[in-house]
């Protein structure tokens, strides 16, 4: 109960901060395209996008620790099968084992591998534990594996060698991911650049030559101009977003 009231306490600080993030973005957004504050109160609806965004990257983050964490446990469990303990008991040693390699980090395979570990005690299906963990975390890779377990512990199929197979398949879509995430590196650097260099112009010839740009400050066709601005990079950014969106 303390635990979860913790951690309910720390992910109600990190929503808090995201928020007040946004809210320092829009802030400089509004002085630097419109010069009036009163603007903050109509482009609260950039909030959307925001969000949007940042739920986007939670969810990517979220998959590749449950992908990294999964590649983890069947390592570990691959050993042990191969020195002999059965599944069931090389689900207990992986708990063990892995425990220290994610002490301290926010890696929510740990808690998925204990939830495992309860249902052995319980003496609950294993293979009915691997399905409720992909169903919770919504990973494809460990939906299969849980799949092909169920149906090789029901014919008397060879578990170790669908543990490689499953490792060996992980790792390969992983190592395309991360070959893709390079490759597209360079791009997103340069896409990231080209995005901003409209506000970066726009606050040198504030800085250099304020008269030159105000008009777009103090008439209502400024203002619309300016709208249609944040419009277009906003465009921009969820347009080049998709096209990088390369999953494996």
């Amino acid at each position: 109960m303390a635990m979860s009231k913790k951690f309910e306490r720390k992910k109600g600080q990190n929503r808090l901060w995201e928020i007040i993030f946004g809210e320092m973005l829009l802030l400089l957004v509004v002085i630097l395209c419109y010069g009036n504050l009163i603007w903050m109160i109509p482009l609260q609806i950039l909030m959307i996008p925001y969000e949007i965004v940042i739920k986007k990257k939670k969810e990517q983050w979220r998959e590749q620790q449950y992908l990294a964490g999964f590649r983890e446990v069947l390592q570990s469990l691959i050993t042990s099968l191969q020195a002999g303990y059965s599944l069931e008991n090389s689900c207990r040693i992986a708990c063990t084992e892995l425990e220290p390699v994610f002490h301290g980090k926010k890696n929510p395979t740990m808690d998925q591998l204990r939830r495992i570990v309860r249902g052995i005690d319980l003496h609950r299906p294993l293979e009915e534990l691997f399905l409720n963990y992909a169903e919770e975390t919504g990973i494809e890779e460990i939906y299969q594996f849980a799949v092909v377990l169920d149906i090789s512990r029901n014919t008397g199929g060879n578990v170790v060698e669908i543990l490689k197979t499953s490792m060996e398949h992980l790792e390969y879509r992983m190592g395309a991911e991360e070959e893709i995430q390079v490759i597209l590196s360079g791009k997103l650097f340069e896409k990231n650049i080209m995005l901003l260099m409209p506000f970066g112009m726009l606050f040198y010839l504030r800085m250099t030559n304020p008269q030159y740009v105000a008009c777009f400050y103090s008439t209502t066709g400024g203002h619309i101009v300016m709208t249609i601005f944040i419009a277009a990079i906003l465009c921009c950014f969820f347009w080049t977003e998709q096209i990088m969106d390369i999953s494996f």
